[in-house]
C-alpha cells in the first residue's frame, strides 16, 4: 500500500554548532517526482530555497546535457592531425563527457520535475543528428544506464546501517558501495572499493567493442556476442550504482576507469593502423620485384 513514506524520506545530515556539540538536522530526499524550487542538485545546499539559484541550476543542468550531446556527435580533431596526439585528446574528451553524463544522471536523481525537463530538453537541443543506436565506440556517447535508486537500499543506508545517505557530492571514506557494509568506515576497504570501481569502468569500455569471431553468422558466435553485451551492461549498471553514492572519490575513479579503457582501445587502434601503414610500402616493393 502506498504511503507518504514512498514519496519522501527524511535524511539525517550531521553538523557542528558553535559550541562544538554534535547536532542533527533533517532534509527531505524525494523518491518520486515533485515540483518546486526547494531542492538540492549535485552540491550540498544548492540551489536550496532560492528561486534565482534554482533558475541557475536549471540552466546548469540544461547546459550539461547540451555539452554531453555536442561532444558525442562532433569530431573536433582535424583531419591530418597526429594519431598519438589525436588519441590522447580523444581520451581526455571521452573522460570529460562521461563525467558530465554521470553528473546529468545524478542531477536528475533529485526527482525535481524542472531539473528533469531541463535535462531532457538539453539532450534534445544538443542532439542535432537523428537519434540512432550505433554500437561503434566512436559513434555516440555511452550514457550511464539506470538512474533510479532502489527503495530498499535507501532504507538500509539511512536506518538499518546507521549510515548517512548523501544526495549531493561529498568527500570521505564513510560510504557504502554496492554491497551492504562495504567499505563503510574502513580506509583499506575504501581504497579497495576505489580500485574495484576503476576496474568496472575500465571493463565497460574494453567490452564496448564486440569481439570479431570467425564465422560470425553462426548461432554460437551470436550467443557469445550477446553474452559479452549482457556482461557489459551488468558492469555498466554496477558503475552507475556506485556513482550514485555521490562520493567524489568513487566518482573520480569511475571516470578515470572509463578514460583508461578508452585509452587502451585507442592505443590498440593506433598500433593496428601503424602496422597497416608499414605493410603498404612493403607490399608495393614486393610487387615491383
Amino acid at each position: 500500500m502506498a504511503s507518504r513514506h514512498d514519496t519522501v524520506r527524511p535524511v539525517t545530515t550531521e553538523a557542528w554548532n558553535t559550541t562544538g556539540l554534535h547536532v542533527h538536522r533533517k532534509r527531505i530526499a524525494h523518491m518520486t517526482f515533485f515540483w518546486g524550487h526547494n531542492t538540492q542538485v549535485l552540491f550540498s545546499g544548492w540551489p536550496g530555497s532560492s528561486t534565482g539559484m534554482y533558475v541557475l541550476a536549471l540552466v546548469f543542468v540544461f547546459s550539461l546535457a547540451v555539452i554531453v550531446e555536442w561532444l558525442s556527435h562532433y569530431n573536433i580533431v582535424k583531419p591530418g592531425a597526429s594519431r598519438v596526439a589525436a588519441g590522447l585528446f580523444k581520451t581526455g574528451l571521452h573522460g570529460v563527457r562521461v563525467g558530465l553524463a554521470y553528473m546529468v544522471v545524478l542531477a536528475v536523481m533529485s526527482f525535481n520535475g524542472g531539473i528533469f525537463i531541463a535535462a531532457v530538453v538539453g539532450h534534445a537541443v544538443g542532439n542535432k543528428r537523428k537519434m540512432s543506436y550505433d554500437h561503434d565506440h566512436d559513434g555516440g556517447m555511452y550514457m550511464p544506464p539506470g538512474s533510479s535508486m532502489p527503495d530498499g537500499s535507501m532504507n538500509s543506508t539511512s536506518t538499518d546501517m546507521g549510515m548517512m545517505m548523501h544526495m549531493t557530492f561529498y568527500w570521505g571514506k564513510d560510504v557504502l558501495v554496492l554491497f551492504s557494509g562495504w567499505p563503510e568506515r574502513s580506509l583499506g576497504m575504501y581504497i579497495l572499493a576505489l580500485i574495484f570501481v576503476f576496474l568496472l569502468g575500465f571493463a565497460v569500455e574494453v567490452l564496448s567493442i564486440s569481439p570479431q569471431l570467425v564465422g560470425s553468422n553462426s548461432m554460437a558466435a551470436l550467443l557469445i556476442q550477446a553474452c559479452v553485451y549482457v556482461v557489459r551492461m551488468a558492469l555498466a549498471y554496477m558503475v552507475m550504482l556506485s556513482v550514485m553514492s555521490f562520493n567524489l572519490g568513487v566518482f573520480i575513479v569511475a571516470v578515470a576507469g572509463h578514460g583508461a579503457g578508452f585509452l587502451l582501445l585507442k592505443a590498440r587502434a593506433l598500433a593496428a593502423a601503424n602496422r597497416a601503414d608499414s605493410a603498404v610500402p612493403s607490399a608495393g616493393i614486393s610487387s615491383k620485384v
